[in-house]
């Protein structure tokens, strides 16, 4: 303990470290000699002991750290590149947080037309023609009675020109099937057993009557020659459905002829209302189910209008869902990024607000006193070789103990203090 005491004694005597100006380049060689100097003398003085060479080391230590507290030179010199550091980061956080403020008003913006491309198309089926769609916004009830309507219609068109087709082209008449000269029940069955021509030609042509009325329909939605090529149909339809009803007539006319019957001709025809009759059951009725199946295609074309709207709305809110997406998980990457460097500003503001402790400048001023340390216990100290290797010894470990205490070996080249 007294070689302690006179240790300090004999460093609070030395004007040659307390007179240095703190500016001055501490590992310069005047100043590496003064710890050669004083690390030899101190061992001298202390017989090399390492308890005395601990407490040296951390007086070393202190009074060190304390000079680079003060020193603000030197600590602006060692501060400057956390200062660069952080006018960088601080620069790139200003451009995360503004593209950060891009994408979430391009977010907010992409919530705003899927919001209104939800609201259109709940809209868009009350009023249509808000959106520039020429439909009606109730189109189903009247498509779904015009087609109760069609269909009975149809199935009575497909009965009767079976019959008609086959009474006008096949059949013989005789007296029990006068009755049934236009509407035969058995008209397709009568057809198959006479061959398989006549049963496709019976079966099809009512699916021609019914081409024709798509046409008609067809041929409305045409702005020039539309009504002509309709009339056309109507023409053709007709003449079609009077020949069906002359040969029936004539076959009939054939079998209840005497001999001073006249031949049979237009004239006579005209005359007969069974004629008419014919034409009339198949023509007129033709034309309603034209009327009735116009009226179902426009409700149907009235109605898929909208649905085709919606649908592209739909497309269009999909991409926007997708691009949403993308924005947010930019968005998500960026918050990432923001905070890093939030903590990077943090710890750099926390080494700048502290002071930095030169550590490699330390360790050479370190390394030279207890090298002129093991030096004087070598040259000075009177004891035997063995006894001198085992006190190097002893005073390694304590010196790796102060580096160890004292964080000194970890692989930075400067230690902040708060």
């Amino acid at each position: 303990m007294n070689t302690l005491r006179k240790l300090i004694t004999i460093k609070d005597k030395q004007p040659v470290e307390e007179s240095r100006e703190y500016n001055e380049d501490i590992t310069d060689n005047s100043y590496i000699k003064t710890y050669h100097s004083q690390g030899y003398e101190d061992s001298i003085n202390s017989s090399g002991n390492p308890v005395v060479l601990g407490a040296c080391l951390n007086d070393v230590f202190q009074k060190y750290k304390e000079e680079c507290r003060i020193n603000e030179e030197e600590q602006n010199k060692l501060k400057q590149p956390y200062k660069e550091s952080l006018s960088k980061e601080t620069n790139e956080l200003s451009k995360l947080e503004t593209a950060k403020e891009i994408k979430e008003s391009e977010l907010s913006d992409l919530e705003k037309k899927i919001q209104k491309i939800e609201n259109d198309i709940a809209q868009v089926k009350i009023e249509p023609n808000k959106y520039g769609i020429d439909a009606s916004s109730k189109p189903k009830a009247q498509f779904y009675i015009g087609l109760l309507v069609l269909v009975p219609i149809t199935i009575y068109l497909v009965v009767f020109y079976m019959s008609a087709s086959y009474s006008a082209f096949f059949k013989e008449f005789n007296s029990d099937e006068l009755q049934a000269a236009i509407f035969d029940a058995n008209a397709f069955a009568k057809a198959l057993k006479d061959g398989v021509l006549e049963s496709i030609f019976v079966s099809t042509i009512p699916f021609a009557f019914m081409g024709l009325g798509y046409l008609i329909h067809m041929f409305q939605k045409e702005k020039k020659g539309g009504k002509y090529k309709i009339a056309t149909l109507f023409v053709v339809t007709f003449i079609f459905d009077l020949i069906l009803a002359y040969q029936i007539e004539l076959k009939i006319y054939d079998f209840n002829k005497t001999l001073g019957s006249p031949e049979f001709n237009l004239q006579i025809a005209f005359q007969r209302i069974e004629f008419w009759g014919i034409i009339f059951a198949g023509f007129v009725v033709y034309i309603i189910w034209g009327f009735v199946f116009d009226f179902i295609m426009k409700e149907y074309d009235n109605f898929d209008k909208i649905n085709v709207f919606i649908r592209k709305l739909n497309e269009d809110k999909e991409n926007l869902l997708s691009e949403k997406n993308k924005i947010k998980k930019i968005i998500n990457e960026l918050k990432i990024k923001i905070t890093e460097i939030k903590g990077e500003i943090k710890s750099i503001q926390a080494k700048i607000d502290g002071f930095i402790f030169p550590k490699r400048k330390y360790l050479l001023l370190y390394a030279e006193y207890t090298k002129s340390w093991y030096l004087a216990i070598q040259q000075e100290i009177i004891i035997v070789r063995k006894e001198k290797e085992r006190l190097i010894s002893q005073c390694e470990e304590i010196a790796q103990k102060h580096l160890k205490e004292n964080n000194l070996l970890q692989d930075v080249e400067n230690t902040v203090y708060s």
